[in-house]
């Protein structure tokens, strides 16, 4: 639906529209799709930085010159609690 879709449902005079129930549902139905394909982007999302903080904390474990260790284990321990996040 375009905004101009809009338009044909605006009550003149008002800022309220009237739409059919079957555009209602439509458009009702979108907005549950559009909220399904947010979240399994997040969890994409937060799965592939998971992912990089994993292999991110294994280089910095065989390769422990690279950074001192007081950082490593500042970074191990943002990585927990943001697993830690979450499961819950």
């Amino acid at each position: 639906m375009t905004k101009e879709d809009y338009f044909k449902y605006y009550i003149q005079g008002t800022e309220h529209y009237l739409i059919p129930k079957d555009v209602f549902i439509e458009l009702f139905n979108e907005m549950v799709n559009w909220r399904e394909e947010a979240i399994k982007y997040k969890e994409t999302k937060q799965k592939e930085f998971i992912d990089y903080l994993t292999s991110y904390i294994e280089l910095l474990n065989n390769k422990p010159d690279l950074i001192e260790e007081c950082q490593q284990d500042i970074l191990k321990e943002v990585f927990d609690k943001f697993k830690e996040i979450k499961e819950s």
